[in-house]
Parts: C-alpha cells; structure tokens; sequence
C-alpha cells in the first residue's frame, strides 16, 4: 500500500515493515474480549458561522485557490476566537490549491472544532494531475469532528499523468487524536474515502478515531484505510462500489511499521466492492460484529468478504455473508490467508453466530480458533492443517452430506455441529492430525 505525500516521505527512510507485537498480558490461548471504545473530541460549545464574503470565499463551485485559502484562514481565526462548532453557510465549494507537483492541498482542519456542514453542502475537489491531494487534511491534531455535507474528489475527471492512488476525501494523519467523522458523503476519489495513517516512530498510531452515519463509495482504492489507528470505530455506514486499483476493499488494515489495534467494525453495510469488504493484515483486537456484506449484482469479488492474515487476532461475530458470483479463491466469505506462515499470536481468533448464503468457512495454516453457532447455507465449513481447534455447535444447510465439514490434518475439539438438522459426529482430537477429506 502507498500512502500519503507525508507518509511517503517518512516511509522513504525506512524499510522495517515489522508486524505488531503481541500483548504480552494475553496467556497463550487466551479469548480475545471486545476493544474499547474510541474517546469523544473534547471540542467547545460555541457555534460560529463563516463569513463568506468576509474571507473571499465563493459556494458557487469556483475559484478554487481563493476558496481554500479563504477557509483555511476562517478556520484558524475563528478557533482562536473560541469557537468550537464552525458552520459552513450552504453551498457548493471547489476545493484545492496546488502545493507541488505531487500534492494538491485541501482545507486543513486545526485542533479543537468540528467543521459542520448540513446535507446540501458540497466539497468538490477540482480536477488535479498530482498523483495525491487530501480535501480535508486532519493532520498532527486533536478533537476535531467533521459533520455533514459531501465530500467528492476528482476521479472522473483527474489526469493520470502519472498513476497517482493516494488522493483521499479525508486524511487523518501524523498521529492525529480524537477524531469524530459523522454523516458525511465521501466519494470519488482516486485512492481511499478515508486514509488513518500514523506516521510517527514505529509502533506509532492515530488514536480515539470515529467514522459513523456515513456513506462511502465509488472511491478507486480503498473505502477506508488503517495504516496505524488505536481504538478505531467504525459504525453504521454503508460502504459500497469500491473499485479500480487494487486493494479495492470497503477496509483495509495494513499498518506496515505503525501499530493498529482496539478496531471496532459494527452495524455497515457492505456490497459491490471490487476486491473485497474487509481485510485485515496486520490488526490485533479487531471487533468485526453484525455487519451486512454481499458482493452486490454483477460484482464478482476478487479476494471475498472477510479476509484475515495468520497472525492477526479478530472477533468475526454475527455477521451476514451472501455470495452470489463468488471470487477468485472461489466462494468463500471468511478466508484466513496464512501462507503457510506460523502463528505466533496467542490470543484465538474467534469467529461465531455469522450467517453465511452460499459461500464457506475456509480457515488454512491456521491455529488457535473458535468457530461456534455459525449458520452456512449450501456451503461448507472448511479446516485445512489448523491447530487447536474448536468446531462447536456450527449448522451446515445443503443439499446431500458430503462436502459440509471438510477437515484435513487438523487438530482440535468438536461438539454439538448439525448438517440438514441432525447431528454430524467429528473424531477430531487434540493429540493427531484428523483428515476426512484429502485436502483436494
């Protein structure tokens, strides 16, 4: 994954790509336990409303560069006059001024307000050839919110001179805290709707980030990027047609050299995204629970609904899974991509009480897992070379018996699993591999 003109450059001087380090609190075997929740922005009470005219500022969707100086410059005077909620009248706003070859600059949002706009007003960046740009920068700042409005980059109309990916509705970065992102439109542009991106020290993160009651969509790369966050919440939005450059998922948690954990991903709404709707390479202490996912009319995902990595550790609860035209890895909803790389996490990764139409449980090179009360409808639950195990209380609906629990040299536990409303006995035990299937 790139990342931002910043984080490009912070990320130029390094090459440690390490991975998370596990809790050292956690005994091995441990269940992981819901992540707390994000901190709310601390943000003051006073309401204040732009002079448009005052500040140069036009809403008529011209004169970019006066528009974005002109409320840049509002938003500095006005939070040192202490206002906390800053109106931005109606009104359609182009946005983006140029900084540099590579990086066109947006509205940059200082610590201590919410920008709050209501449903009609727009944020349009104007068409760009700089191969990054971030409409609303959120950078090196706390409590700040961003409420209302649509945020629309310039995808339909950018110049791909050079194959830019890293221009982006919302940039949280260089270790911003106490974020809040509510019902705002995000769409458009030619990397992610939302990029969270530490860039500080390694192990480093953005903290105490929310993104709720929002729509994101039709933007090239990702919906929204983690790449360092620390209590994430992202609740209630739907997230859908994310397509044209890989990785193309609704969310993707890819940290390289920064730290992401305490993720929680409840209540979305995922279809038509391209390559998938939520993966997770790198995460600890991922809450993933009663999202909806489908890969949506004549969208053929090339990864599947939720991917996770081998050493990454995740509560996959009460979800609903419906595949249609299925994938490359053919039709599984939740696949754990391992590439017969050891685990060396010790907490279990716990997956349970989904619902899945037409697509598997497909779990590889893996160890230390739960899978329980999960629902598959014509599909199978599927085990291949997975330790410790636990397979309890699972119902497969399908037709016929064969194909439903497919276990090859795998150990662990199993109890109380149905296949077509009757009991499916497993030998499965913790003391030798169990095959009854040849793994082909």
């Amino acid at each position: 994954m790139k990342l931002s003109p910043r984080a490009y450059i912070v990320l130029a001087s390094s090459l440690l790509l390490a991975a998370c380090p596990s809790d050292p609190e956690l005994g091995p075997g441990s269940e992981p336990s819901a992540p707390p929740l994000p901190a709310s922005p601390n943000i003051p009470a006073k309401e204040c409303t732009i002079d448009l005219a005052r500040w140069n500022i036009s809403n008529d969707g011209t004169r970019p560069d006066e528009t974005t100086d002109g409320i840049n410059a509002a938003l500095q005077a006005l939070v040192g006059e202490g206002c906390g909620r800053v109106k931005l009248p109606t009104g359609h706003y182009a946005i983006g001024k140029r900084l540099s070859d590579s990086y066109t600059g947006g509205i940059v949002l200082p610590s201590r307000m919410t920008l709050v706009m209501d449903d009609n007003t727009v944020l349009q960046l104007r068409p760009t050839d700089t191969w990054a740009y971030c409409v609303i920068d959120i950078s090196n700042a706390h409590d700040v919110g961003v409420s209302g409005g649509s945020i629309i980059g310039d995808r339909d109309v950018h110049d791909f001179k050079v194959n830019g990916e890293e221009g982006h509705c919302i940039c949280i970065e260089d270790e911003s805290e106490r974020v809040a992102i509510d019902r705002v439109r995000l769409s458009k542009a030619i990397g992610d709707g939302v990029l969270i991106v530490a860039q500080g020290e390694e192990g480093s993160s953005c903290k105490d980030i929310s993104i709720t009651n929002s729509e994101i969509f039709d933007n090239r790369r990702q919906g929204i990027s983690i790449v360092g966050g620390m209590r994430v919440l992202i609740e209630n939005n739907e997230i859908h047609h994310i397509n044209g450059t890989a990785p193309q998922f609704g969310i993707d948690i890819e940290s390289l050299k920064y730290k992401s954990q305490d993720i929680t991903i409840r209540n979305n709404q995922f279809h038509h995204n391209r390559g998938g709707d939520f993966v997770n390479t790198d995460g600890r202490g991922v809450l993933l629970e009663r999202n909806t996912m489908r890969d949506g009319d004549g969208n053929r995902y090339i990864d599947g609904p939720i991917i996770y990595w081998s050493n990454t550790d995740q509560i996959i609860r009460g979800n609903h899974i419906t595949m249609a035209l299925g994938s490359a890895n053919g039709k599984m909803g939740i696949l754990e991509y391992s590439h017969k790389t050891p685990r060396t996490n010790p907490t279990r990764n716990l997956v349970e009480e989904n619902t899945l139409e037409g697509c598997s449980i497909d779990l590889m090179h893996d160890s230390l897992v739960t899978v329980r009360r999960n629902t598959v409808r014509n599909a199978s639950i599927i085990l291949y070379h997975v330790e410790d195990v636990e397979l309890v209380e699972n119902t497969i609906e399908k037709e016929g018996r064969s194909y439903s629990y497919m276990i090859h040299k795998s150990t662990g536990t199993a109890s109380g699993n149905i296949l077509n409303g009757t009991p499916y006995e497993i030998a499965i035990t913790p003391d030798a591999p169990f095959s009854n299937w040849d793994g082909q």
